[in-house]
């Protein structure tokens, strides 16, 4: 990936020359990630994802935000303000171009994802479409919850893969595209749950969201879109289920 010859690639070129948390640390959080997207996808092939909504919502919230404390707990080990990491903008004006940029990314990614979808039908694999509809909200307690869970989901993962993966996996090697690939590939590993397929597009849609991140020098934008895009797809399911049982 090639940045913009800007100071946002300047910047960033600047991050890349050390890494943001000690590597006992990175190796922890990749074990605990794969770990339990592992033990996810086993209660996927059970059928362990369809029931008991609320309650899966808010463990998935809290653990969330645990994976996001252990990513802080390592970047404050090598002093690393969070502000740094997040790269917010103060003032409405920086708000209304995140905004922008977040909605022009989001139709963006959903064309890219679509075609993505497409291509691995076309090659036989078995689509993530049914789990995806099992964890699906259903009344008005679940929606709720539904959207705490992708506002949680949004600013944590952002986080922990833009944030943190992505600065830490390009150190070594002082090159963008390597903290893109890795972080991006384990962006895919870390949804188990949604079998090969959705692992597949996950991890476009992480790179997808690395370059977002990069020509923002900002989480923000990603945040909103992933957040944003979560939300939508459990409405969009909810809808679609009232009109079939209509």
């Amino acid at each position: 990936m090639h940045l913009p010859q800007s100071a946002t690639a300047a910047r960033w070129r600047s991050r890349l020359t050390a890494a943001v948390a000690p590597w006992w640390h990175t190796a922890l959080l990749v074990v605990l990630l794969v770990g339990v997207s592992y033990m996810n996808a086993r209660r996927t092939r059970r059928g362990g994802l369809g029931a008991h909504h609320a309650s899966l919502y808010a463990a998935t919230i809290a653990a969330e935000w645990v994976l996001f404390l252990l990513t802080w707990w390592g970047l404050r080990i090598r002093r690393i303000p969070i502000a740094e990491v997040l790269g917010f903008r103060r003032g409405l004006r920086a708000w209304a171009q995140d905004l922008g940029a977040a909605l022009i990314f989001w139709v963006a990614a959903v064309i890219i994802l679509a075609a993505v979808s497409l291509s691995l039908r076309a090659e036989h694999f078995a689509s993530a479409q049914k789990t995806v509809t099992a964890l699906a909200p259903r009344g008005g307690k679940e929606m709720l919850l539904w959207i705490a869970l992708c506002l949680s989901a949004g600013f944590c993962e952002e986080f922990v893969f833009r944030g943190y993966f992505l600065r830490q996996f390009s150190s070594p090697v002082h090159r963008v595209w390597l903290g893109v690939v890795l972080s991006s590939l384990l962006f895919g590993v870390s949804h188990g749950y949604e079998g090969m397929a959705g692992m597949i597009a996950i991890v476009v849609y992480g790179a997808l969201f690395c370059a977002l991140a990069l020509v923002r020098d900002s989480l923000r934008p990603g945040m909103i879109a992933h957040a944003w895009h979560d939300i939508v797809t459990g409405v969009a399911l909810v809808l679609l289920r009232h009109a079939h049982f209509s």
